[in-house]
């Protein structure tokens, strides 16, 4: 018996636990081998699946553009010119791609200032910005030895701040000649940052290639999909049975008159798609094999390489994800994030930098007169479809309409003026009845709510203080309970909605007051579930919880004693049923009570509000 030793003390020689031998401790990591910069030169050109993760996040991140928060089309137009004339969007994705395939690439402005590439840009004499010209990481090499060396001077008045630990020289060794750059006329794109230890030394200043990362799941995923074909081949194999095969092998020109007969009937199949075999001592048939299981395989692999590349299903491989309940969602959710990261760390200092540029130089053409306090931000990266804007439209109208009842609801109360609605629409479209009570002074809303009694609430439609209302029908007639409706128990309830202190009321289309949910407890109910029923019924919410308040019974007739619950958790959003009530809305207490004093609120309600603020104290 060995003598495993460990630290831990827990072994086990059966199964091999805690020793050399256990293959759960078997695994541990081990870096990848460098990738030769012409290996993914070759993989991205002839690759298509790592071309488009390479492709995919440059090219998402540039395609909705930016706004600069400007009111002046002039000057917009000017920007918009000179980005075109520059080529800003093809030269920033092609950066991009060499930074995410590379770890890195520049981009050289070529800017008129009097002075060479090799010097330090002088911002007081740029007089026009000319070219663009990208540089990956194979062909730059940064000057470390400038690395603590730093002239603020070169930076005074502008965004990029001072130089201190960032090359101040570029060296550029291109098919196309060699030069030296100074690094105020570089954009430096980076793919990430990687630690100062980092084995490749060529990394340690760029960043990481995307192709290091994904390089197991890459070929894990191109294996899976490859050896599918051949797997849909082999799943059908032809069986061929020899009496003797065994016997006949082991003599002199056995294996010889065996291999013979196989090509035999090979080519017998293939020409004349029949077979002649000897029925005592041959058989030829064919075994199915199933492929269960692979295509988890498939969608195993699939899901890792999205997960490392951060590119959803969807844009990477053109499907949907696997999976239950998967809808696509929060990839795309997580794919926007990852692409407006992108965009704040690696584009945004950029382009600040080549807007500085432009604007500088249009101020000495005379294009702008002064460099502009703009405020750079990208535009949305999810647009609406035809129908989610039609929805939205359709949504929108709903609430204009809503509001425009409920603006002459309050008209028809009294309790606004139609020459306060007229200007709160001066003053905006998007108005809130709310916001013009709120600017009601309090004494003038406790005068209105002290006035006459109001006998028709709801103006009919001869009414000039609110056109187009329903007349309202008589008051009900016999015993009814707390939602208007014949009684079969003698008792009903009330609920009372309450959220962010606010209680949920609505207009009860039959009588034009006010109200709560609530209504009849029929026979064998509790007056907890007809509380549940008629709170879903009425506003389609479902409560979570119901606490007893108490009971009303100083009701006037023909309502009856109501039991009252608080309810202050529910599932849904609230709406109104459109049959029994109407505008379903959130009210302040104190709004609810003057409805009361007004009398337009359902007698059942208000006494279930007055037993509510008694209960609170």
């Amino acid at each position: 018996m060995s003598n495993e030793m460990r630290q831990d003390g827990y072994i086990n020689l059966m199964n091999k636990w805690g020793t050399s031998k256990d293959p759960s401790e078997a695994y541990h990591f081990q870096r990848e081998l460098m990738t030769p910069d012409m290996e993914l030169t070759t993989l991205y050109t002839d690759n298509g699946l790592f071309t488009r993760i390479i492709d995919a996040p440059a090219e998402e991140a540039l395609k909705q553009g930016f706004d600069l928060g400007l009111n002046d089309q002039d000057i917009e137009r000017f920007v918009s010119r000179s980005l075109d004339d520059l080529g800003w969007e093809e030269h920033a994705a092609t950066a991009m791609k060499w930074a995410r395939l590379y770890g890195g690439s520049i981009i050289v402005m070529l800017i008129d200032d009097g002075r060479g590439l090799e010097e330090p840009l002088n911002w007081k004499n740029i007089r026009s910005i000319d070219e663009l010209h990208v540089f990956e990481r194979p062909v730059v090499w940064p000057d470390y030895n400038s690395l603590y060396t730093s002239d603020i001077r070169n930076y005074k008045g502008h965004r990029r701040g001072g130089g201190f630990m960032k090359p101040q020289f570029y060296d550029v060794s291109s098919i196309y000649g060699s030069f030296r750059v100074h690094e105020s006329r570089c954009m430096v794109f980076r793919n990430g940052v990687v630690p100062e230890s980092v084995y490749d030394e060529n990394y340690r200043y760029w960043g990481t290639p995307e192709y290091i990362r994904i390089r197991r799941a890459l070929q894990d995923t191109i294996t899976a999909h490859s050896n599918g074909p051949k797997m849909l081949d082999k799943s059908v194999q032809a069986i061929y049975k020899m009496k003797g095969l065994a016997q006949l092998m082991g003599s002199e020109f056995g294996e010889k008159q065996a291999l013979k007969r196989l090509e035999i009937i090979d080519l017998a199949r293939s020409l004349l798609n029949t077979l002649a075999i000897d029925a005592d001592g041959e058989d030829y048939g064919f075994q199915t094999f199933q492929l269960t299981g692979f295509k988890e395989i498939i969608d195993a692999t699939c899901n890792m390489l999205s997960a490392l590349t951060n590119i959803p299903q969807t844009i990477l491989f053109g499907r949907s994800p696997a999976g239950e309940n998967s809808t696509g969602e929060s990839d795309m959710e997580n794919w926007y994030s990852f692409i407006a990261r992108l965009q704040r760390l690696v584009i945004k200092p950029n382009l600040l930098t080549l807007l500085d540029v432009i604007f500088t130089a249009g101020k000495a053409s005379g294009d702008v007169a002064e460099e502009p306090d703009y405020d750079l931000k990208f535009n949305p990266l999810w647009s609406m479809s035809d129908t989610e804007k039609a929805t939205v439209e359709k949504t929108k109208a709903d609430t204009a309409y809503v509001k425009a009842q409920t603006a002459q609801i309050y008209s028809g109360l009294q309790a606004i003026d139609p020459s306060e609605i007229r200007a709160a629409l001066a003053k905006s479209e998007d108005f809130v009845v709310e916001d013009i009570l709120d600017d009601i002074p309090e004494e003038e809303l406790l005068l209105e709510s002290q006035g006459d009694p109001i006998e028709n609430p709801i103006p009919s439609q001869q009414s000039t203080t609110g056109e187009g209302l329903p007349p309202v029908p008589p008051p009900p007639k016999g015993n009814q309970d707390a939602s208007g409706a014949p009684s079969t128990t003698g008792r009903g309830v009330g609920v009372l909605v309450v959220r962010d202190g606010k209680v949920l009321a609505g207009l009860r289309r039959g009588e034009g007051t006010f109200c709560g949910p609530g209504g009849h407890i029929e026979q064998g109910e509790t007056p907890e579930q007809a509380a549940l029923r008629e709170t879903q019924e009425e506003f389609g919410i479902i409560p979570k919880e119901l606490i007893p308040l108490g009971s009303v019974t100083d009701v006037p007739k023909p309502y009856l004693p109501s039991d009252v619950f608080l309810c202050t958790d529910y599932d849904g959003a609230p709406k109104a049923d459109d049959q029994e009530m109407q505008f379903a809305q959130f009210m302040d207490p104190s709004k609810v009570m003057n409805l009361i004093e007004a009398g337009v609120a359902f007698p059942p309600f208000a006494e279930s509000m007055k037993l509510l603020l008694s209960s609170i104290g």
